[in-house]
């Protein structure tokens, strides 16, 4: 799971469309033909695996729904929006082509079924998401320009099904997350004429989404639990955090979330051991690569220092040099681990002193 301090800007504004999004696509699934009454519960299944990281039994459950609705966009959007977690998770991005195929499917059908029935507002909604999606992997990838390019089309869209249907409101999260990051990230640009701060308006619409949204309640409280965070209302947004937690325990995704706003809160007991369960969930993974281990161990290296626990804070640091990681992961890691090293110094010399003062 990526750090979320260390997104960008285009990151953050259209994160509110990442992996967890999914969920509130399935309310597109009610206004639909008969067909999705008899899918709606294999859709649920795949979005439940996919919370608690089974991605492999998501990608089934989703590769099935393909097969017996492959001229419909859905089966090809919650697939590809499963890939896209599973790379998140892992902050490796080797299954890009896939994801990417996926996407583009779910527009090219989308569209063509648009063509047919222009005021399916459930089709626009799927089409500006899927280019949310790809925006956000373009910023992964550091190609800002597509980023912002797919992103924009995406809004547009979802802002269209909202303009066709007032009372689409599972839709107000992703344009109400997306005014909110955008005029967040460009706070210091908003006295200029033609940039406007949307921060309040994007938090009105996300808590409208919450509130009377059919199936955003899980996404909506953690896309507001990062908002409220940014908007330094830290115990509103630990509040959200918490209720996410309690109900998926498992899931790295809200752990990210609610250890998060505990470190930046200043609550290191609580966020500590947290941060060791998030290190068990990385270690058991076989296809880990490292990085999340990375992330945790420096946090917790970082939170025994400021305790003056310079022996663990050592150790911890070291565990981080040590680790046999390759060059793709050493480029992403190269700040945390420099952090690691500098912890290492600094409580060995915390160490060092001790040792003179005592005897």
């Amino acid at each position: 799971m990526t750090n979320r301090t260390d997104f960008s800007m285009l990151s953050r504004v259209v994160f509110c469309c990442g992996w967890l999004f999914i969920l509130s696509f399935t309310v597109s699934l009610h206004a639909m033909d008969s067909i999705i009454t008899r899918v709606q519960h294999r859709i649920e299944r795949g979005i439940e695996q996919t919370i608690v990281t089974d991605f492999s039994g998501a990608k089934e459950t989703f590769r099935k729904l393909i097969e017996d609705y492959s001229d419909q966009p859905f089966g090809y959007f919650y697939l590809g929006a499963t890939y896209q977690a599973e790379m998140l998770d892992a902050e490796q991005f080797n299954q890009l082509n896939k994801f990417s195929k996926l996407m583009e499917q779910c527009i090219r059908i989308s569209e063509r079924l648009r063509n047919k029935n222009g005021d399916d507002v459930w089709l626009l909604f799927y089409e500006g998401s899927a280019y949310l999606y790809r925006g956000f992997m373009d910023s992964k990838q550091k190609n800002f320009f597509e980023a912002y390019r797919n992103s924009l089309k995406g809004v547009h869209r979802l802002e269209d099904a909202i303009r066709m249907d007032s009372t689409f409101y599972d839709a107000y999260l992703g344009v109400g997350s997306f005014k909110y990051w955008k005029s967040s990230k460009a706070k210091a640009l908003t006295w200029l004429p033609f940039i406007s701060d949307e921060r309040k308006l994007g938090i009105e619409m996300v808590k409208t989404a919450i509130k009377k949204g059919k199936l955003v309640n899980l996404v909506g409280r953690d896309q507001l639990a990062w908002i409220l965070l940014d908007y330094e209302k830290m115990d509103q947004a630990l509040e959200l955090a918490w209720q996410n937690y309690q109900i998926y325990p498992q899931s790295r995704f809200f752990l990210w979330t609610l250890v998060e706003i505990y470190y930046r809160s200043g609550k290191w007991d609580k966020a500590y051991p947290l941060y060791e369960k998030l290190l068990s969930l990385c270690r058991q993974d076989p296809e880990s690569n490292h990085y999340n281990e990375i992330g945790c161990l420096v946090r917790m290296a970082e939170i025994r220092y400021e305790k003056g626990d310079y022996t663990a804070a050592s150790s911890l640091a070291d565990e981080v040099i040590r680790l046999d990681i390759n060059e793709e992961v050493r480029q992403h890691t190269r700040s945390k681990r420099e952090k690691a090293q500098q912890i290492k110094k600094e409580s060995l010399q915390e160490l060092t002193e001790l040792r003179r003062l005592t005897h």
